[in-house]
């Protein structure tokens, strides 16, 4: 008695097709949802800029979703005062930083897509990968949204203390973000958040074990 097996392409072209779904309709969320999300979610990048700015003598003045009157759409403005040193009551300059709504909204796309759509043999094992996620999630947006918001803080300061034309590390990273490096960090969070989950859900079975016998 022979069995017929499926065409070993048929798994993949399933697969692929699945990916591909996602793909579209992530795409199509973030076209529809992008200025809700940034709404949503400004909250989360004020707290996330004045922690940054902590220690540093950077005031945060508001951060929210505004229309943008540059171009199209809605941006992510972010108002700061810069002070000389920290204990100053004036502030010295003032500074505007926006990032379009498009660019808010890719990171959690991005992320959440790969990380919901990557296959998983148990579904505790699932539950696992969105509760380091969510912790993964916010350092990576505190490394790319937050940063490109405050990039223009640190050189605003040096230039307040005589130097001329800075280029600071804050400033390379933005430029490495808006090169590509927004979509690597979101990729590398989802690795490290599989790899942690897979760590933790392994370790939790072992404890399982020894507690039975």
């Amino acid at each position: 008695m022979t069995t017929e097996c499926p065409p070993r392409g048929s798994a993949l072209r399933r697969r692929v097709g699945l990916w591909t779904l996602a793909a579209c309709a992530a795409l199509s969320l973030g076209a529809v949802g992008g200025e809700k999300y940034a709404r949503l979610a400004s909250p989360l990048y004020a707290a996330m800029v004045r922690l940054i700015a902590w220690g540093h003598p950077w005031e945060i003045v508001a951060v929210d979703v505004v229309p943008n009157d540059l171009g199209p759409g809605s941006v992510l403005k972010m108002v700061a005062n810069v002070r000389r040193t920290p204990a100053d009551i004036m502030p010295a300059a003032d500074t505007v930083a926006r990032v379009h709504v498009g660019e808010v909204v890719a990171g959690p796309l991005v992320f959440w897509t790969l990380l919901l759509m990557w296959p998983a043999r148990r579904i505790t094992l699932r539950l696992c990968r969105v509760i380091v996620g969510f912790a993964v999630f916010a350092l990576a947006e505190g490394l790319t949204t937050a940063v490109q918001l405050m990039h223009d803080l640190p050189a605003i300061s040096e230039m307040l203390e005589g130097v001329p034309d800075p280029f600071t590390p804050w400033e390379r990273w933005s430029r490495f973000l808006e090169g590509g490096g927004h979509f690597v960090i979101d990729v590398c969070g989802v690795v490290v958040t599989l790899w942690i989950a897979r760590y933790l859900a392994g370790m939790g079975r072992r404890n399982g074990a020894e507690i039975s016998m």
